[in-house]
């Protein structure tokens, strides 16, 4: 793995979810990090274990002038900042569009401005769409959520640029990706709060949709190949396990994980309506029936594959929950603005 040793990278989204675990592993690495982030969803606390190791810069991608700035001798961009709400980009999808693609648009121009090495681009399986088995990355991206344009037309900006403008481009097509300090709105982590309040979780449906959770520090460990690697300049790889878990399935072992002894509830929800049993939470309209990637491209062309199991990777996240309960008081859902 190449060293980052006296280089700069610039993290965008820096205070985030995942945003924040790539910074602790570039500090670990040695590298000098500025995190650009308007602290919209990122939070200071993400970073208080860093903080006096990296340059912290409150800005929007929407902001050109600041964005520049903040890019002045860098020589690698993880642009993880993103829209990240299905209500919103169904809601406004002019913002979903201005923040995902012209805010990454932004981040491309002033990357190729400022002499930047390589970016990686953070993407999303939602790219795809309703998709019936596993999904490789030459899959035809069919989005069903206005996020999913948003973010696929990010990814051919950023292709364009690879191809064209000389500046080298990697998209991770992120599936669930669960782990310490994820924010609270998001079927598992009602699951985990529920089962260490002690009740049971709550499984809207039949619960047969499936989905693919890949682990937060299995993210961090492809974005460094990524960064390091050439021969990840120009493509786009799927970031997930390739192992189908239903959301009836998550919460049985959510509740294996607390050792509680909990039962499994079911309601009827329609999509797009709210709980009646968990506070404040909508269902997905347009809900994925099947969200399960093929990653075999990146254990091919990188020799990487996930490490941690569901199973460890829950219970990692139910111990950072229990000393963190504060920050799980209420569902975080972006105001349309």
């Amino acid at each position: 793995m190449m060293s980052l040793q006296g280089f700069t990278v610039l993290v965008t989204g820096g205070a985030g979810f995942i945003g924040s675990h790539i910074v602790e592993d570039l500090v670990t690495a040695s590298a000098r990090v500025k995190v650009y982030d308007n602290f919209s969803f990122g939070l200071r606390d993400n970073l208080r274990p860093i903080a006096k190791h990296v340059e912290i810069i409150e800005g929007d991608i929407l902001d050109c002038a600041t964005l520049e700035r903040a890019m002045r001798n860098v020589d690698f961009v993880s642009h993880q900042a993103a829209q990240l709400e299905i209500f919103r980009s169904t809601d406004d999808p002019l913002v979903d569009l201005q923040i995902n693609t012209v805010g990454t648009l932004n981040v491309l121009k002033a990357a190729k401005r400022s002499g930047v090495r390589k970016v990686v681009n953070a993407s999303s399986a939602c790219i795809y769409g309703q998709v019936n088995g596993p999904t490789s990355e030459d899959h035809l991206p069919v989005p069903n959520w206005a996020y999913g344009v948003s973010k696929l037309a990010a990814e051919r900006y950023a292709r364009i640029y690879n191809d064209y403008q000389k500046l080298p481009v990697v998209n991770l097509r992120y599936g669930i990706v669960y782990g310490e300090r994820e924010w609270y709105r998001r079927v598992l982590t009602l699951f985990i709060k529920r089962a260490v309040d002690g009740k049971p979780p709550v499984v809207f449906g039949d619960g047969l949709q499936v989905r693919d959770f890949i682990y937060v520090g299995d993210v961090v460990r492809l974005h460094r190949l990524c960064l390091g690697n050439p021969n990840a300049n120009g493509q786009s790889y799927n970031v997930g396990t390739a192992r189908a878990t239903t959301i009836q399935e998550l919460a049985r072992l959510v509740v294996d994980a607390s050792g509680l002894g909990l039962q499994v509830l079911q309601e009827d929800v329609a999509e797009g309506a709210y709980s009646q049993l968990v506070p404040d939470k909508r269902r997905n309209s347009a809900e994925l029936k099947m969200m399960l990637l093929d990653c075999s491209k990146a254990k091919r062309e990188l020799g990487w594959e996930p490490q941690v199991t569901l199973l460890e990777g829950v219970r990692r996240e139910i111990e950072w929950v229990r000393h963190n309960l504060a920050r799980w008081q209420r569902i975080h859902y972006s105001e349309v603005v």
